[in-house]
C-alpha cells in the first residue's frame, strides 16, 4: 500500500526522532541564529519603550508632576483652576502632535470624542473668564457652571473607573493625557463647588461659584437650571452632531486602507464588535472579527455603540454626579477611590514592564522557531541524517 504525503512526512519525522544525533545537529543549526534574532527583537522593543519616553527623565517629571498636582489641590485649591489651564495648553497639543502622527492610521479625529470635546470647552471657557471677566452674563456661567459639574462628576469621572487605559504610567505623554482629561475635571469641579469661599476670595472678578445648586428640575426652576437638565442638553447637543457625521463620514474613513480613524473604530476592534454581535445579532465569531479587521462595521452596530455611550452617561449622573453634588466627603471619598483604581492599573503595567514582557517575547520568539525548524526537519534535519 502506497503512503500519503503527509503519513511520509510524519513517518520521515517519527524516524529522526530516532537519530538523536541528527536531531541535535540540526538544533545547533538553528539555535545560534535564533538566540541572536531573540536579542535583536529585545533591542528592537527597548527601543520602541525609549521612543515612547520610557526612560529617567520623563518618569521623574511624570511623578513630580503627580506631587505637584496633589501639593496644589490640597494647599493651594483656589489656584487649582490656573493649573487645570497651564497642563492642558500642554498635554493637549502634545497629543495631539502624537495622534495625527499615529500608525498605521492618523489618530487626530479621537478627539471628537465626548470627553475631549468637554474638556476643550472646559479650557476655552477658562481662557474667556481670564482675560475677559465680565464678556459672559452671570445666567450663562450659572448654566456652564451646573452643566460643567454634571460631565464632570459623571460620565469622566466614571471613565476613571470603567476605562482601563486611564492609568498613572509616568513616563507616558499620551497616557497622562488621558488620565488628565478624565480625573482633572471632577478634581476642578470639587474645589469650585466644595472651596467656593476660598476661590471667590482669591478671584472675585473672574469666577462666581456661589450657586444654589439643584440636580434635579424643580417644580420653580426650568429644566435647564438643574444639574441633570443642563448636562443632558450639553450632552444631546455633542451626540447629534457626532452622530450625523460618523453616520455620513466617519463610518467609512478607516475602510479599504483609509488614512484615518476614530475611538469607535478603535473600540469595536478591542473585542467590543464580537460582544454585539454575539448579544444582540447572533451574528458568528468569525464573521465579527473579518469586520474589525477590515473596519467594516454594520450601522446597526453604531447604534448599539451610541445607545451604550447614552445609558452610561445617564447612569454615571445618578451613580456618581448625585451622591457628589449631596456631600464633600462623598465627592471626595470617589476622588480618592478613582485616584487608587488609576494608580492600581499603572502598577500592573510597570509590573508588566519588568518582570513579564520581554519574557513572553522571547517566549513569543522561540516559539516561532521552533515551528520554523520543525517544518524544515524533513529538509534540512534529513540531510544531516544521510551524512
Amino acid at each position: 500500500m502506497e503512503t500519503t504525503e503527509p503519513e511520509q512526512s510524519i513517518i520521515e519525522r517519527r524516524t529522526l526522532l530516532d537519530q538523536p544525533e541528527a536531531l541535535s545537529a540540526a538544533y545547533r543549526l538553528g539555535t545560534s541564529t535564533a538566540i541572536q534574532n531573540a536579542l535583536l527583537i529585545l533591542d528592537l522593543e527597548a527601543l520602541k519603550r525609549v521612543k515612547a519616553g520610557f526612560n529617567e527623565l520623563t518618569f521623574t517629571l511624570g511623578v513630580i508632576n503627580s506631587f505637584f498636582i496633589l501639593f496644589i489641590f490640597a494647599v493651594f485649591p483656589q489656584h487649582f483652576w490656573l493649573l487645570y489651564l497651564a497642563e492642558a495648553l500642554i498635554l493637549l497639543p502634545t497629543k495631539f502632535i502624537q495622534n495625527i502622527r499615529a500608525v498605521p492610521k492618523n489618530e487626530g479625529l479621537y478627539f471628537l470624542d465626548f470627553c475631549w470635546i468637554m474638556n476643550f470647552f472646559g479650557v476655552l471657557i477658562l481662557l474667556v473668564l481670564m482675560f475677559g471677566a465680565g464678556i459672559v452674563p452671570a445666567y450663562w456661567l450659572k448654566l456652564i457652571f451646573l452643566s460643567a459639574y454634571g460631565v464632570s462628576c459623571g460620565p469622566l469621572l466614571g471613565s476613571n473607573i470603567i476605562l482601563p487605559f486611564v492609568a498613572f504610567i509616568f513616563h507616558d505623554v499620551g497616557t497622562m493625557t488621558g488620565l488628565f482629561i478624565h480625573m482633572y475635571p471632577p478634581m476642578l469641579l470639587y474645589v469650585m463647588r466644595w472651596k467656593t469661599a476660598e476661590v471667590l476670595e482669591a478671584w472675585p472678578d473672574t469666577f462666581a461659584p456661589d450657586y444654589e445648586v439643584e440636580f434635579f428640575p424643580s417644580t420653580e426652576g426650568s429644566f435647564i437650571e438643574s444639574v441633570f437638565g443642563s448636562t443632558m442638553i450639553i450632552y444631546f447637543v455633542w451626540l447629534a452632531p457626532y452622530t450625523i457625521w460618523q453616520l455620513l463620514v466617519g463610518l467609512d474613513l478607516p475602510k479599504n486602507g483609509g488614512k484615518f480613524d476614530t475611538v469607535y473604530h478603535s473600540t469595536m476592534r478591542e473585542g467590543l464588535c464580537v460582544e454585539i454581535g454575539k448579544r444582540f445579532w447572533k451574528r458568528s465569531e468569525e464573521l465579527s472579527k473579518d469586520q474589525s479587521r477590515t473596519n467594516e462595521f454594520e450601522i446597526r452596530d453604531f447604534v448599539i455603540y451610541a445607545m451604550g455611550h447614552g445609558i452610561a452617561v445617564f447612569t454615571s449622573l445618578f451613580l456618581l454626579a448625585y451622591p457628589c453634588s449631596l456631600s464633600q466627603y462623598v465627592h471626595g471619598a470617589i476622588l480618592v477611590i478613582c485616584t487608587a483604581i488609576c494608580t492600581w492599573r499603572g502598577a500592573r503595567r510597570y509590573t508588566y514592564y519588568s518582570t513579564k514582557m520581554y519574557s513572553e517575547l522571547i517566549q513569543k520568539h522561540f516559539a516561532a522557531e521552533l515551528r520554523r525548524e520543525t517544518t524544515s526537519y524533513g529538509s534540512v534535519d534529513m540531510t544531516v541524517a544521510t551524512h
